[in-house]
């Protein structure tokens, strides 16, 4: 076989190589990326539907409440249409739930509190009526005042057990409503009810798939034709595939265009060839280093004026933009987009492998479970941008406290975790006070203290990163009750 031949196959397998070594790379993080993702996408569904159940409840709860008065059925029974506006309006503007009307047990209405000129007019065929006037509570979609809506109707009744007459509250569906119930998670809401136009949330961007989601909440009333929930686009994707697409064809170029041109120059241009032959042959190593290599055919470029440099060059800049794609996805999948610190998958991977090696080694480790206390009522009292902040400025508190020392990730929700390796239970309490001092005497953009209760565990033998969480978990229990703003052991 003729040189040239030998110095042909020579290149062109480790270039093969590492292109393929640089899909898979590329492939895989492309999967990793989608699976994270899509979990991601879930968390946010089972959010939406937690979101909406709570909703149907505070409504019940609100009907109920009407309902249970004694005033209230007094003022029914000697149709005090007055007293009756006065007391639903304490109930009106609460989350969506903007209709209240009081009815006797006729059907005729006796008070709006959202329209106080409007009553006299008969609701007696209206079937949500029918149903709390036949003594159940209901919860349907009906529409009501030419409004599609959510309803929730309970009888009125008079000492307890004597019915005077019917409360009904009412949410429309609409889009401020459907934007409430998606407000935080990205995501967008479609309602279409038969017979009745759709409702929702979009804002005018641009969404690429969709779920189906089973109003199962409710089973009464006008039946749905279809609720959607549209996910946003991952903008991100967007350069991967484009990086995806152009290694093809490179792929291309290089098993069609650059074997015929190698064939008819390298008989003229050898030893250049030789020169880059030798950096290329490292390639063959399954574990190939691409930055070393990248560097290597950089520096062979910069040597020779020969046409072989500009072939040298354009793989080396393949191979710097595979790098930082490569980088960018790994970044991506191992954080939280909240907090920019490691998220839950990356924390399991970080904690079995200090776990592994603390086993080995005899070395201590421990780990430190937060959680932010009354965190509930931050979201509830200033919002959840305002809650997504204190997240942010807890996650930083934690990082610049924690340093070089260990590993800091959300766990999920208001809960964090930090993996203290060399660190026995002694100095895992240390910390741990300091975190909980710093996040104390920490600034947050709203007018209350934010503190944190912490619990503390120590890795012991034969430990699995379950136990050893759990552990933690249970020290945080404990500081949980026993006023919280503390650390607390898990007890072994």
């Amino acid at each position: 076989m003729k040189l040239y031949w030998k110095v042909l196959i020579t290149a062109m397998l480790p270039l093969i190589l590492v292109l393929g070594l640089g899909m898979f790379q590329v492939n895989r993080s492309l999967r990793l990326h989608e699976e994270s993702v899509a979990l991601e996408n879930r968390l946010k569904v089972s959010l939406l539907r937690f979101r909406l159940s709570s909703f149907l409840n505070d409504m019940k709860k609100t009907a109920a409440i009407l309902g249970a008065s004694g005033d209230a059925a007094r003022a029914v029974e000697g149709a005090d249409s007055d007293y009756l506006t006065t007391w639903g309006k304490l109930f009106l503007d609460a989350g969506g739930m903007d209709k209240i009307l009081f009815t006797d047990l006729d059907g005729m209405v006796l008070s709006r509190p959202h329209d106080p000129s409007r009553f006299g007019d008969s609701l007696r065929s209206h079937p949500a009526f029918q149903g709390a006037a036949g003594g159940r509570d209901v919860a349907a979609f009906y529409e009501i005042e030419g409004a599609f809506s959510i309803i929730c109707a309970a009888p009125v009744k008079l000492y307890g057990d004597i019915p005077v007459g019917t409360v009904m509250v009412a949410a429309p569906v609409t889009p401020s409503l459907l934007s409430f119930f998606v407000s935080g998670t990205g995501l967008e809401l479609l309602v279409e009810p038969e017979g009745h136009p759709a409702a929702t949330s979009f804002a005018g961007a641009c969404y690429r798939s969709f779920l189906h989601l089973d109003p199962e909440l409710i089973h009464e009333g006008i039946p749905m034709k279809r609720v959607l929930v549209y996910f946003p686009d991952d903008r991100a994707m967007v350069p991967l595939t484009d990086l995806h697409s152009k290694l093809v064809l490179a792929l291309g170029f290089f098993f069609v265009a650059l074997p015929l041109g190698l064939f008819l120059m390298l008989r003229r241009h050898l030893r250049p060839y030789t020169r880059l032959m030798g950096s290329l042959i490292r390639l063959s190593d399954k574990d190939a280093d691409l930055p070393g290599l990248r560097e290597s055919l950089e520096e062979e470029s910069g040597k020779s004026r020969h046409e072989v440099a500009a072939v040298t060059a354009a793989v080396a800049s393949i191979l710097k933009m595979l790098e930082e794609k490569i980088a960018l996805l790994e970044w991506t999948s191992r954080t939280d987009a909240l907090t920019q610190v490691s998220n839950r998958l990356h924390l399991d991977g970080v904690l079995q492998r200090v776990l592994q090696s603390s086993a080995k080694s005899g070395a201590p480790l421990s780990v430190l479970i937060l959680d932010l206390d009354h965190f509930k009522e931050v979201n509830d009292t200033f919002g959840h941008q305002a809650g997504d902040g204190v997240l942010r400025k807890t996650a930083a508190i934690l990082s610049g406290t924690v340093g070089q020392r260990g590993s800091v990730g959300r766990w999920g929700g208001e809960e964090f975790l930090v993996v203290l390796p060399g660190r026995g239970a002694e100095e895992a309490l240390a910390v741990a006070e300091e975190i909980r001092s710093n996040v104390e005497n920490g600034t947050f953009d709203i007018t209350r203290y934010v503190t944190v209760s912490i619990g503390v565990a120590e890795a012991l033998p034969g430990d699995t990163p379950g136990t050893l969480v759990r552990r933690a978990d249970m020290g945080l229990y404990r500081a949980k009750a026993e006023g919280r703003n503390r650390t607390a052991p898990g007890e072994e």
